[in-house]
């Protein structure tokens, strides 16, 4: 007992009966005061506890709401750079490049204007190197030095014409009469170009009297391409190729008045366009896509492209697949374009139908691509891309704030790190295109093999909890992890390429003329831009020029294509003997005019000469 309760007790004792009982009652009466105290306070404080708990939930869902906005910020962030670099930055897969830029604080160019601009005069191209001295930089600033019979390659393919420009009175009035004499001639050369020329061509067929009822019979015109229309050959040559080929929209051609010389719509240009591709240049389309089927190794991408009428809702985008052989693969290189309404795996289905042979299958890591190789039960293989996983660290490192860091903080970046890693890959397998199968794949094994372990004992040491890493960059790891197989297969074959980067070229095509003449309005017509598409690829990369081939397919086609034997096909290719003597004779006969007649190289007059020219 405490003192304050001794004390307590010693005056209740000296209290009388009474007074104790009224101190107990008053004690008790305080008592109950303090215990409806204690419930009020109770009650106040289960109500605090209930709002605090719900304060609390409302500050962690805030927390998780700012979170994902902060999460979905740097998406529409990385969208929006992306975007910007899509418009206005330099298109380049360069790792150099690539790593320069970031260097510089900066992955994108944002002036439009200065996108293909030329260096200044006396302008460092290298200054960045000079200056920080990246270590992934193998080259000076110099210019480098013009490749030595470059101009020769470049005009070998054309005709040529030859003049002797001289006067002999000239001569004679200047150095003297039989005072001077030819010793040589100096070559002089230059590239002429002479603006194509509109005729009309008549052509009369005559209709003869038969037998002794002297029956009339018309003899129909062998050079007849479309029955009562003053569109030839070789003006539907050249308004596909200009479409097709140098993406001029139909109604541009239209409004240049000195085109053709004479009015031609919009409207009979694609109505021949698309009476030619399905009606004449169709069963070529097809022999080139057997052909190309028929290739082990193969690469495919795919690109969207709008069709008004497609029986659809509007705006809804159609695609236009690109396949083509291996760049690596030795002989003809055959590019395919087929167009199609949607991008799943049904298409894939359709046109490896009926394969029985394994094929290797470049491409990215689109989902149709795996769904279709699966069911194929290992008759396709798919290959990666290195150049889609590299893109993935360069959109990583694009949303970096770089400006103020050390080039030591950014080689030390992951994002960096990565991209230096796949450069070092591209570098050791770039000399190797020009190699044969065999000892391209014995080089890979030796010299390559090794960068590629080093990216990926790169990818996997990564930790994908760290918080400090960004979305993209975890993207991007995952991204290599999960394409590692398919990223590996080009070490096992010397004719598998690294990257699909060619077929991407191959789309370019498409999309330009996507963003010039926009769509196709008929399903017909997005079928014939597929089918001119394939057939003017090709024929640049076999070295065929586009205007001859159509020119030379528009004319022999009709000759063929009732034949039930398409044994004729094999000489419609770009790469036939026979179409390449028909673009030599077409050459030489456009140019052979030119010369006027009688400009044989001359010998020096004689005094004899002389005087039976005087006489």
């Amino acid at each position: 007992m405490n003192a304050k309760a001794q004390a307590f007790r010693s005056e209740l004792l000296g209290k009388s009966h009474e007074e104790a009982i009224e101190a107990a009652v008053r004690l008790f009466m305080e008592k109950e005061a303090v215990n409806a105290r204690l419930i009020e306070f109770q009650k106040a404080s289960t109500e605090m506890s209930i709002q605090f708990q719900q304060m609390k939930d409302e500050l962690n869902s805030a927390r998780n709401e700012i979170r994902a906005l902060q999460k979905q910020n740097q998406h529409l962030t990385g969208i929006r750079m992306m975007r910007e670099k899509d418009l206005f930055g330099r298109s380049t897969e360069k790792t150099e490049d690539i790593l320069d830029q970031a260097a510089s604080g900066k992955i994108e160019n944002p002036d439009p204007l200065a996108e293909d601009a030329d260096e200044a005069p006396g302008e460092d191209t290298d200054g960045l190197c000079e200056k920080i001295r990246l270590p992934w930089k193998g080259r000076t600033g110099r210019r480098r030095k013009k490749q030595q019979g470059k101009r020769e390659d470049d005009i070998s393919g054309l005709p040529v014409s030859t003049f002797f420009d001289y006067d002999i009175g000239e001569l004679d009035r200047l150095y003297g009469e039989g005072n001077w004499r030819f010793t040589f001639w100096e070559r002089h050369r230059k590239v002429e170009v002479v603006r194509q020329t509109t005729y009309l061509k008549v052509t009369y067929t005559p209709v003869i009297s038969v037998g002794l009822e002297h029956s009339l019979e018309r003899i129909p015109c062998r050079e007849s391409l479309l029955p009562k229309s003053l569109v030839s050959e070789s003006l539907l040559s050249l308004i596909m190729t200009d479409k097709y080929g140098m993406f001029l929209p139909l109604y541009r051609q239209e409004h240049d008045p000195d085109r053709f010389g004479f009015p031609l719509s919009r409207q009979t240009m694609s109505r021949c366009i698309v009476h030619a591709c399905l009606g004449l240049l169709l069963p070529v389309y097809q022999y080139m896509a057997d052909q190309l089927r028929r290739a082990r190794y193969q690469q495919c991408d795919e690109t969207t492209y709008l069709v008004i009428h497609d029986g659809r809702p509007a705006g809804t985008k159609s695609f236009i697949w690109a396949h083509r052989t291996s760049e690596l693969l030795e002989g003809p290189e055959i590019i395919v374009y087929c167009y199609e309404k949607t991008r799943g795996a049904g298409h894939l289905r359709e046109f490896y139908a009926g394969l029985s042979f394994q094929i290797c299958l470049t491409c990215d890591a689109y989902g149709a691509y795996s769904s279709f190789a699966d069911d194929m039960d290992g008759l396709v293989v798919l290959c990666g891309c290195f150049m889609h996983c590299r893109r993935r660290f360069v959109e990583a490192l694009a949303l970096l704030d770089l400006k103020g860091l050390t080039q030591d903080q950014i080689l030390e970046l992951p994002e960096t790190s990565a991209i230096a890693l796949i450069g070092e890959i591209y570098n050791a397998d770039e000399p190797l295109k020009g190699l044969s199968c065999s000892e391209r794949l014995e080089k890979r094994q030796t010299e390559v093999k090794e960068k590629v372990d080093d990216f990926f004992e790169f990818v996997h040491s990564f930790d994908l909890d760290d918080p400090s890493a960004s979305e993209k960059l975890k993207e991007a790891i995952r991204y290599s992890r999960n394409q590692e197989t398919c990223l590996r297969r080009f070490l096992e074959d010397g004719n598998i390429p690294i990257d699909d980067g060619s077929t991407e070229r191959c789309i370019r095509p498409v999309a330009q003329g996507r963003r010039n003449y926009l769509f196709s309005n008929t399903i017909s017509g997005a079928r014939s831009t597929a089918i001119a598409s394939t057939i003017i690829e090709t024929a640049r990369a076999n070295g065929a020029e586009p205007y001859y081939y159509l020119k030379y397919l528009l004319e022999q086609m009709p000759k063929n294509i009732y034949s039930k034997e398409q044994t004729y096909l094999p000489d419609m290719m770009p790469w036939a003997a026979a179409y390449r003597s028909y673009e030599l004779r077409e050459k030489q006969a456009a140019v052979d005019h030119l010369a006027p007649p009688g400009n044989e190289k001359p010998h020096t007059p004689r005094r004899s000469d002389h005087k039976n020219r005087t006489a």
